[in-house]
């Protein structure tokens, strides 16, 4: 008897694995988790953004800057939890729901994060 189930060899399931790890890296890159990713990462990138809005309405550059950076960390989240569910259960739904709970999750994130710098639990220098 002949069944419709893919079998997965190991290449491909560690194939997975360092895609969905790559993107949880990519992640851990942009989010406020890493201590060296403002000056590297999401200041530049926002500079970026905020100066190609800038082109456009000089007056707009702080709040594309401002908006871009904390994008920028929320994306980072965002990334890392994708990254991490897919690597412990090797598949993840990508619907509008899913999405949903991403984006709260990265902004409860991102509220413990700045709760923790403004109790002085962490630090910006």
């Amino acid at each position: 008897m002949r069944t419709n189930l893919k079998k997965f060899t190991l290449s491909e399931v560690g194939k997975e694995k360092v895609a969905y790890g790559t993107i949880a890296f990519i992640g851990y890159i942009l989010s406020p988790l890493s201590w060296w990713n403002d000056i590297f990462v999401n200041i530049p990138i926002a500079y970026a953004v905020a100066w190609l809005v800038s082109l456009f309405t000089p007056e707009l550059f702080l709040i594309a800057f401002t908006t871009a950076y904390v994008m920028t960390n929320v994306i980072g989240f965002i990334l890392m939890h994708f990254g991490i569910e897919g690597c412990i259960k090797n598949t993840v739904k990508f619907n509008k729901k899913t999405m949903v709970r991403y984006i709260l999750v990265s902004i409860v994130y991102t509220l413990i994060v700045v709760a923790l710098i403004y109790i002085g639990f962490m630090t910006l220098s």
